[in-house]
Formats: structure tokens, sequence, C-alpha cells
């Protein structure tokens, strides 16, 4: 079998989570602040750990961030409702988990963020293996998450497809030496972005695993 094991990011693969991520920050920004971004400046933080996105945002000041980061959460699970499993996702792991491919998560999530924002949704169960933020020191895009997903399974880097829909979860995978696939159904801006393949929704994904994987 090729690919015992794929592996999935959450945000913007798994849930269409774009909406609530941005509005949230957006109002916490402008509640600390009182600067208003608009929301279209925001998307680089869309793939990346929350306390990176200070960094990309060019927020230095940990007095603010530490203000910000909070209110961001809270205003997440305020915005939950426009968050939604992406169409094609439960028939592409429901055919997965029938032929017998190991289904796991690997995303910049903390484990509470996952339980609270993730868990509601009811696919976790699909998911055998999950590594969030709390799990490594170093996250994504450097290949800790990835070995950590590695070792806890036995598993060669081979054995391995890692699904997700920016830059750093397609450099997690290589430089752990794993296969990618660049989640087109989710990512704001695919050019420029190495992966192994690329899929333009779950249906198209999952009919490529039903041809065989053809490269």
């Amino acid at each position: 079998m090729r690919y015992p094991h794929i592996v999935f990011d959450i945000d913007n693969t798994l849930i269409d989570t774009t909406a609530a991520v941005l509005h949230s920050l957006q109002k916490a920004l402008r509640e600390v602040t009182g600067e208003h971004r608009e929301v279209g400046q925001l998307t680089p933080v869309l793939g990346i750990p929350g306390m990176k996105a200070f960094e990309v945002l060019g927020i230095q000041s940990p007095e603010l961030i530490f203000k910000i980061y909070p209110l961001w959460e809270k205003y997440m699970n305020a915005y939950q409702h426009t968050a939604y499993v992406y169409e094609g996702i439960l028939p592409l792991l429901e055919y997965l988990k029938t032929q017998g491919h190991g289904l796991g998560i690997i995303t910049s999530k903390t484990a509470r963020q996952y339980e609270t924002t993730f868990i509601p949704f009811g696919i976790g169960g699909y998911f055998q293996c999950v590594i969030t933020a709390d799990d490594t020191v170093h996250h994504k895009p450097g290949p800790e998450p990835m070995n950590a997903y590695l070792w806890m399974n036995d598993l060669l880097p081979s054995q391995v497809l890692y699904v997700g829909d920016s830059v750093y979860d397609m450099e997690c995978a290589q430089s752990a030496g794993t296969d990618s696939a660049l989640a087109l159904w989710g990512c704001h801006n695919p050019d420029g972005i190495p992966s192994t393949c690329r899929f333009v929704s779950p249906g198209d994904m999952e009919k490529w695993f039903r041809d065989g994987c053809p490269d």
C-alpha cells in the first residue's frame, strides 16, 4: 500500500475556518490596539501557530501579544458558527479508513483549541493519532511535529502523506522527508508552494487514491 498513513492539517484542510480565524483576530486587534486591519491584510496568519502570527503581523510587544491572544481565542469561539467541514471530506476519510490507511492529524492548534474548535464537528473519531502544538517545542514549518508522528507510529517517512493548505505544512513534510499534498480547496496563495502533489478538491484526492495514486 502506498502511504499507509495519511496525516491532515485541520484549518482550511479539513475545516474551513478562514472567516472564524480572520474576523476574530481583526476584532481582538481592534479592541486592544484601536487599529483596524482589513481582513485581507490578515491572511498571512493562516496555517501557522497563533504566537508566530504576531511575528508575521509585526507585533513584537509581549504586553500587547498577551492581551490580544486570549481575546483572539475567545472571539474565535464566537465565530465558530462560520466554520464548516469541507464538502467531500467525510467520503474521503471514510474511503481511506475502509482501505486500511491510518489517519492522523498534525495541527498548530493547542490541545485545548483542538478540543473546543475541532471535536464538536464530529469527525475526530477517524483519527488515531493527533499531534498538537503542545506536543512539540518547535512547530511547523520545522520537522519536529512530523518526526513525533513518525516516532509514535513507528513509521518511515516514505509511509506518510501529509495533507495541508499552507507552505508551512508543505515545509514541515519536506523537512521530515515525507511526501506532501497541497489542499488547493483551502489554500489562499498556492503559487510557488512546493508539494509532491496537489488536489483541487477532497473528491479529487479520493479519486487519486481509487486510481492507485498514479505519478
